[in-house]
């Protein structure tokens, strides 16, 4: 990694590097407590957002993960990308987050589809993780429907501000992607 931060785009988004001029979208998303229910940060103050925005940006520099800004009609709506990588049993886990004014659309599943893409044929990942809180049913919708298959619950996994919780472990295979991808295109051309 390093290097050209590679921008994806599909008919809905622009997915492209964060920059400190993101910084009052990203703070009004991560600071929201209703973005922040489920997952384990909570919500993040303005300096922490800061931070937090320093921390993905440097993961490209340091060839430890990418996370893009997800762009609809000029306006930054979420973010997501891998970290956690590692190259050598070539894996990476995901994330993301969504402002909370455009649940529900399939706006994230779709943001997803050129990240996984890129994921699995420019990373070269054989496996992307997933860990979610296990109450988090909007999460476990999307991932099942990117194909994902939930392989457990990890208990006491992650740290909130209030204590421990459990997560939900899910994976998604190469193998599996590539045939949800021939599919797809097969259904297509069918048409």
């Amino acid at each position: 990694m390093g290097g050209v931060f590679p921008v994806l785009k599909t008919d809905d988004f622009i997915l492209r590097e964060l920059s400190k001029d993101d910084i009052d979208a990203i703070s009004s998303i991560w600071g929201s407590p209703k973005v922040t229910e489920k997952l384990s940060s909570g919500p993040l103050s303005h300096e922490e957002s800061v931070e937090m925005l320093y921390v993905l940006h440097s993961l490209w520099d340091n060839d430890a993960g990418i996370r893009w800004g997800v762009e609809r009609e000029g306006r930054l709506i979420g973010t997501c990308g891998f970290h956690n990588i590692n190259k050598g049993l070539r894996r990476g886990e995901l994330g993301y987050e969504l402002d909370y004014e455009f649940w529900g659309r399939g706006y994230m599943r779709r943001a997803l589809v050129p990240v996984l893409d890129y994921g699995f044929n420019i990373m070269r990942f054989e496996r992307i993780e997933a860990f979610i809180n296990v109450d988090n049913d909007r999460s476990t919708g999307l991932l099942t429907k990117l194909g994902f298959k939930k392989e457990g619950i990890m208990r006491d996994y992650a740290r909130t501000p209030t204590g421990l919780i459990d997560q939900s472990c899910f994976s998604l295979l190469k193998r599996e992607w590539k045939k949800r991808s021939e599919e797809h295109t097969s259904e297509l051309q069918s048409r």
